[in-house]
């Protein structure tokens, strides 16, 4: 009820103005947040596709010849879909250690991550990124992010700025994206499918738990992962004993 209303205030705004706004701003500013609540899971996954193209431009994509974007494209041969949405693996020549999946199946992995990862520690990453595109966490974090967006241009709209959505803000739902937390519960769901994903796969579980453990390891680098997916000794424990009673075993 509560975000209805935000969102009906933002679309009233929009249609009401004042003496020193632009009311197209903010009629798009409104309309923004009323698609948020209404958009389907098609809409908001082509709309999560355009902050990854712009994503994309704004970061350095590593070439399909590079050693690693063939190290990617081996262990992921074969994972072309998640539940009907098509997976597009790619390499991020940073050495941040990060990965993320976007909820039209855009999954990046930062060359960072992969310095510090075994192919096992690596593919259980992944598999954890992956059921966040599976469980449409990744969806409900994208839907909020936009709407976020649709407040600021509705903020930017009263000091007289065009709300329009350029690709500046699709780039900066992306970064709204990655930097929000998933709830424990999602991140919880999510490892526990990176065990399975594991024996998918057919490589070890227990790698779920030495990826947890390295990330622990590097969390002083600070940012990526470990502002977004923060390690934690239970994460550790909850991983060793899914992978002992996953089905591989």
């Amino acid at each position: 009820m509560k975000k209805t209303l935000i969102a009906a205030a933002l679309f009233t705004l929009g249609l009401s103005g004042c003496a020193t706004s632009d009311n197209g701003a903010l009629l798009g500013a409104g309309l923004t947040a009323l698609q948020g609540f209404t958009l389907s899971k098609s809409q908001l996954q082509a709309e999560a596709s355009l902050s990854a193209k712009q994503m994309d431009e704004e970061n350095k994509l590593a070439p399909a010849n590079d050693a690693y974007s063939k190290r990617l494209a081996k262990l992921t041969r074969g994972l072309t879909s998640i539940d009907g949405t098509p997976l597009d693996f790619q390499v991020y020549l940073d050495d941040e250690i990060n990965a993320f999946a976007m909820p039209d199946g855009t999954v990046r992995v930062y060359s960072g991550l992969m310095d510090v990862m075994e192919d096992d520690e690596l593919m259980a990453v992944i598999g954890h990124e992956v059921g966040h595109i599976k469980f449409e966490h990744s969806l409900n974090r994208y839907k909020t992010a936009y709407l976020t967006s649709a407040a600021r241009q509705a903020a930017g709209a009263m000091g007289g700025t065009v709300g329009a959505l350029a690709a500046s803000e699709y780039a900066e739902i992306g970064t709204q994206f990655l930097g929000a937390r998933f709830s424990q519960k999602d991140e919880l769901q999510s490892d526990a499918y990176g065990v399975e994903f594991l024996c998918q796969v057919n490589m070890d579980p227990y790698a779920a738990m030495r990826a947890q453990q390295k990330l622990m390891q590097h969390a002083g680098s600070g940012g990526g992962l470990f502002s977004s997916h923060p390690s934690t000794a239970k994460r550790i424990e909850l991983a060793r004993d899914a992978a002992a009673n996953s089905s591989c075993r």
